[in-house]
């Protein structure tokens, strides 16, 4: 079955159907969950919630080209709203840190030569270290391509603490990349 027969297949319910657009398209959500997540079993909650969401809305999708990208903001709300529960400590995220944020270099250089030396197990491995704030910032800014007003907007907090989340979450990893060796950084 093709793309849009699965599809329309899974908007007249269809059992089979669902169970076929299901295994396709696994791994790449679930993938999209475990840059999220803190762990393999909240990956597969968000996955979960995601996935219901998705074939509780299917009927809504009237664009097939739009069906990748429209599952993978599902997922993505899904993990926000994981994030959302999983939080506990909400009032001081959204405090800065005026002497950590004076420290951090507001550097936006992209790494491509430093990334390059890692596989990209290694390199999620190093963002799954990260603390959950860091962690989904940087997977919403650097891996989605979401900018801080909508960040800010999607986890309720303000532009200037989405900036400043994701300068950390930077820091962060550019110390885990001094532990692992590597402290040179080519600029593009």
């Amino acid at each position: 079955m093709t793309d849009l027969e699965l599809l329309r297949a899974c908007q007249r319910n269809d059992p089979r159907a669902q169970t076929a657009f299901y295994q396709r398209f696994k791994g790449r959500l679930m993938g999209l969950c475990r840059r999220y997540a803190r762990s393999q079993a909240e990956a597969e909650d968000m996955f979960q919630e995601g996935f219901i969401r998705i074939f509780q809305q299917i009927h809504t999708l009237e664009q097939p080209d739009r069906m990748l990208p429209w599952m993978k903001r599902v997922m993505v709300n899904s993990a926000i709203n994981a994030y959302h529960k999983n939080q506990k400590q909400r009032a001081e995220t959204d405090r800065l840190d005026d002497q950590y944020a004076a420290a951090v270099s507001y550097a936006t250089d992209d790494h491509r030569e430093t990334l390059a030396r890692l596989s990209a197990d290694e390199i999620s491995a190093l963002v799954q270290e990260l603390p959950d704030g860091y962690r989904m910032i940087f997977n919403l800014h650097v891996v989605d391509g979401y900018n801080h007003p909508e960040i800010a907007e999607l986890l309720g907090i303000s532009e200037g603490t989405s900036k400043s989340q994701l300068v950390r979450a930077k820091s962060a990893l550019r110390e885990k990349l001094k532990q692992i060796g590597i402290v040179r950084y080519e600029h593009s």
